[in-house]
């Protein structure tokens, strides 16, 4: 099976039509994303919208939180919080009532049979594991967050769509 996990978009709806042009070319059996979808690009309307009509299944990423739930911001290191701040206040007036509802619903984690996904940590979307994490309890387990793809042992991250 091939699984493709498209992570990090950020807004940037550029870059994703790009992915979904790779995607096409090389028909992964199963698609899912990682969260971060919708702050501090040119469209995260477009983005959302294109998420949700492609029925890709995923989680909730750090950025996707603070948009729903402003108060998260709360947790980001003080000398990040103001700009944090202006881009989920940003994405949060572009996005509109329906989007933000949406996004609420994404979970922090989905499992499917093979791997269990995340964006950074099944316990907090802020928190990524190490590079060198076994896994989850001997699971296979793919994340984004980071913006820095690699495979090690039974841990994948997915990079970042936007970079």
């Amino acid at each position: 099976m091939r699984i493709a996990i498209v992570s990090d978009i950020h807004g940037n709806i550029t870059a994703l039509e790009a992915v979904l042009a790779d995607l096409r070319a090389m028909s992964p059996d199963l698609v899912m994303h990682g969260g971060d979808l919708a702050d501090s690009g040119s469209g995260p309307c477009e983005v959302v919208d294109c998420i949700r009509t492609l029925g890709w299944q995923g989680v909730v990423g750090n950025t996707d939180q603070t948009v729903f739930a402003p108060e998260t911001i709360a947790s980001v290191p003080p000398a990040f919080r103001e700009v944090v701040s202006e881009l989920a206040d940003f994405a949060r007036e572009a996005l509109g009532d329906d989007r933000v509802a949406w996004l609420r619903t994404l979970p922090q984690v989905c499992s499917h049979e093979l791997f269990t996904l995340f964006h950074a940590s099944p316990d907090n979307p802020w928190r990524a594991l190490a590079e060198d994490d076994p896994g989850i309890q001997g699971r296979l387990v793919a994340y984004g967050h980071i913006h820095k793809p690699f495979v090690r042992g039974g841990v994948v991250n997915a990079g970042s769509v936007r970079f």
